[in-house]
């Protein structure tokens, strides 16, 4: 399958890209006192790996349940990861669209 490659990479980026904020979020709720919302980045990093670690695993397999399977569950991690990162890091970033709004 010529797609699973371009998922893997795709959420090995959406990954960098949660670390980075999740780095960037934990300066700024230490600066602002916070809650450390940061770490549910940590677990959206989780969910995109193991969602890469079942298409790679189903790429291999030929058993009809399993591949019906892993196409439902990966995406279904991908988008709880993707609004764990999105909620997460609007407790930290919502102002900026107050400063933005403002120009």
């Amino acid at each position: 399958m010529q797609s699973i490659p371009s998922l893997i990479v795709l959420d090995m980026a959406a990954a960098v890209i949660m670390i980075v904020l999740a780095t960037l979020s934990r300066r700024l709720g230490e600066a602002l006192k916070i809650r450390p919302y940061y770490r549910l980045l940590y677990v959206g990093v989780g969910l995109l790996i193991t969602a890469s670690l079942i298409n790679a695993a189903a790429s291999t397999t030929t058993l009809g349940v399993a591949r019906a399977l892993s196409h439902v569950l990966p995406e279904a991690l991908r988008f709880i990861a993707g609004t764990i990162g999105v909620a997460s890091c609007l407790r930290y970033w919502k102002w900026l669209f107050s400063e933005y709004l403002k120009k």
